[in-house]
């Protein structure tokens, strides 16, 4: 039994000899060569595959695309090529003659004449980073030149490998090198202007102050202009109207006959009262003469007098009354009148004297620029922060790359839950 075994064994070993790399390579498994493995022959060796070189893996590939090369051109840039840019800064505040705070420190402010205007202070910053600003910033100086220094690195001149040369492109890269702050807690604004030489910041610097300063100014005219004009008008309005109600006055004393319904209406009156008086009068004299003597012959005319001083009576008294043309509502229009009159009189007079303080308002400036801070000249560059912006870079590219790979291994996880 046991020569049978060996001679079984005898003749499996050459299959197993042949069969044990295939498997290892197959499943993974340590392939130990032995002194019996030595025998094999050369073209088996030759048959055999090469060993695999070493390849790189995908997230050392990807670290060295997203990380490493970034950081290598952001210092390889900032090291070498980028060049100096100097920073002149200036710090100025609005002013108003009237104060717009009540009570406190604005009440004391008003006293002085002294408080900040923050609205105006808004409408100069806006002003300053528009494309007017430009427009009047390159009529006094070569702001393209200033822009385009010999020796100024290919990406931070104008025009670069992004902007071209329309006014378009160069009012963006104006506003990429004027900054204005302004601070709501203190009332400042400050000014910055960033270019190749310390002496074109400056003078960009001082130009748009100048620039400020003139807005400021025809903004004052304005205000002026648009006061005085108003009051003008006012008082154009007033003076229409007093002559409207003097005119309608006029026809209405051509019309009825008389300077002043109200004064006879006390005439008239006046007279009521006297023929009143003398109708009584006479009454009590006819009734003498009618106890002393019935047959008197003054009976006759003293009632003929009766009745006639009380016929005019009547008369007198439908003057006043009358419902058509009666004193009273000649009376009536007339005061109407008169009040008109009054009241356009008190118009004009207030209107004269709001076009007086008006005027004396425009004498004297409502807004105006104060300079906090004047411009200088940089004694170095501020700018490119060369270290600082290198590792931003490298922090960034970090931040991106861990980003993406825990979003490819939520991925990779996701797809294989689906499976």
């Amino acid at each position: 039994m046991r020569q049978r075994f060996e001679k079984i064994s005898r003749r499996l070993r050459p299959i197993a000899h042949a069969a044990r790399p295939l498997a290892a390579r197959r499943f993974g498994l340590p392939f130990v060569r032995n002194a019996a493995d030595d025998s094999e022959t050369e073209d088996q060796a030759a048959l055999r595959s090469p060993a695999p070189r070493p390849r790189l893996s995908g997230s050392k590939a990807a670290f060295l695309a997203v990380v490493m090369l970034p950081t290598i051109l952001s210092a390889l840039y900032f090291g070498l090529i980028a060049s100096d840019r100097f920073v002149s800064e200036a710090t100025f505040v609005v002013r108003s003659a009237k104060s717009p705070l009540p009570g406190g420190l604005g009440g004391l402010l008003q006293i002085v004449g002294i408080s900040r205007s923050q609205d105006d202070s808004y409408s100069v910053q806006e002003y300053l980073l528009s494309r007017d600003a430009v427009a009047a910033l390159s009529q006094r100086l070569p702001l393209r030149d200033m822009f385009h220094r010999p020796g100024a690195d290919f990406v931070a001149r104008y025009p670069n490998l992004v902007q071209g040369s329309s006014e378009e492109e160069l009012f963006q890269y104006y506003k990429s090198r004027v900054s204005v702050i302004h601070g709501a807690a203190t009332g400042l604004t400050t000014l910055k202007v960033e270019t190749f030489l310390p002496e074109d910041s400056l003078a960009i610097n001082r130009t748009l102050l100048e620039l400020g300063e003139t807005l400021v100014n025809r903004m004052n005219e304005r205000i002026r202009a648009d006061s005085i004009r108003f009051s003008e008008a006012e008082v154009k309005r007033g003076e229409e109207r007093l002559v409207e109600t003097q005119i309608a006055i006029t026809e209405f004393r051509n019309r009825e006959l008389m300077l002043d319904p109200s004064m006879s209406s006390l005439i008239v009156t006046e007279l009521i009262g006297r023929l009143s008086a003398e109708l009584a009068v006479v009454t009590a004299q006819l009734r003498e003469v009618e106890a002393a003597s019935p047959s008197s012959p003054q009976i006759p005319g003293l009632q003929r007098r009766i009745a006639a001083l009380g016929s005019q009576i009547v008369l007198e008294r439908q003057r006043v009354s009358s419902a058509s043309d009666g004193l009273a509502d000649k009376i009536a229009g007339y005061e109407r009148l008169n009040l008109q009159r009054e009241f356009a009189v008190k118009a004009l007079a207030s209107a004269v004297t709001s076009l007086e303080v008006a005027r004396n308002e425009a004498r004297r400036q409502q807004l105006y620029l104060e300079r906090v801070v004047e411009p200088h000249v940089a004694d170095y560059a501020e700018q490119p922060r060369r270290l600082r912006s290198v590792i931003l870079t490298f922090a960034g590219s970090m931040m991106l790359f861990f980003v993406g790979w825990l979003l490819l291994a939520g991925v990779r996880e996701h797809s294989i839950k689906m499976k």
